[in-house]
């Protein structure tokens, strides 16, 4: 009796095995979602880009893996910040920046150029800011000496007016001042997160920059593909050109196939887009044959 229970239970157990479809028989859907205009991509560019991704998994498994629907569970958003401008800015600089040494001895100058200019404008704010405090508190003392006399002169009426409009036109003049400076140590941090992607790829020094803050120590992230909340979601933050968007985009639809990272540098699942080729290695195409079956 319990031998024929037991028997019972292996059959029903190996047959949720046998008619469990096996992974990746139905594509994984996806939907376009938001395209930040200042990428400079239309729909129908972002279309061909993800579906020329997508298609170099699926030739090497031979079949559909993935298909663009209106409700597609996977949405891919195109996000610009401080990334994709800080090399939007490099390139009107310089030109191309890319994985290279070259890019790197190219971005290292560019930063000590940036870091020497905003090191005397910031000597100048100082300085300006000091002397436009002095002549803030000159002012209000003159404006309390007027009072307790019990009035001024149009002669002096005029004057303090005269300097209280100087000093607010020069108080506006530094807010713009303040803000330039603020740009320039976001566009250095910016730099720094670059270079040091770089870096890592071609394992060179990385750059050290006192203002970077927060944003020194993190990798640098091309795109981001998160499962939350039922809720599955590719986002693109950054690319140097057409290629390279390709590579980022099968890099995180890989991720929603459900691939973890690899080992080899030149693989799409490698942890860094560091590789330029438009192909899988042989570490991706075992990781998808073990997780899709396939030839």
């Amino acid at each position: 009796m319990w031998a024929l229970l037991i028997l019972i239970t292996i059959i029903l157990i190996s047959g949720i095995y046998w008619i469990q479809p096996s992974s990746c028989n139905e594509p994984v859907t996806y939907h376009i979602g938001s395209i930040d205009p200042r990428f400079g991509l239309s729909n129908q560019e972002v279309a061909g880009a993800i579906s020329t991704a997508a298609s170099l998994w699926g030739k090497a498994s031979n079949r559909e893996l993935f298909r663009e629907e209106p409700q597609g569970s996977v949405e891919i958003n195109f996000v610009y910040d401080y990334r994709q401008a800080a090399a939007d800015k490099l390139r009107k600089i310089s030109g191309n920046i890319d994985n290279t040494k070259g890019s790197y001895d190219a971005l290292k100058m560019h930063i000590a150029i940036l870091d020497a200019e905003f090191k005397q404008k910031e000597a100048a704010y100082t300085r300006d800011m000091a002397s436009y405090n002095e002549r803030v508190n000159a002012l209000n003392a003159q404006i309390n000496t007027v009072s307790k006399n019990g009035g001024e002169p149009e002669e002096v009426y005029q004057r303090l007016k005269s300097e209280k409009e100087s000093l607010d036109y020069w108080h506006n003049d530094l807010q713009l001042r303040a803000e330039e400076l603020k740009n320039i140590i976001d566009t250095l941090n910016s730099m720094v997160v670059v270079i040091n992607g770089i870096a890592s790829n071609l394992n060179l020094d990385v750059v050290n920059y006192n203002n970077a803050g927060d944003v020194l120590g993190k990798e640098f992230n091309e795109g981001l593909y998160e499962k939350m909340n039922n809720r599955q979601t590719i986002t693109i933050f950054h690319f140097n050109n057409h290629d390279r968007l390709v590579r980022v985009l099968a890099h995180e639809l890989g991720h929603a196939l459900g691939l973890e990272h690899n080992n080899n540098p030149q693989a799409l699942m490698y942890r860094l887009n560091q590789s330029e080729a438009l192909e899988l290695a042989p570490e991706d195409i075992a990781a998808l044959q073990a997780r899709c079956g396939g030839k």
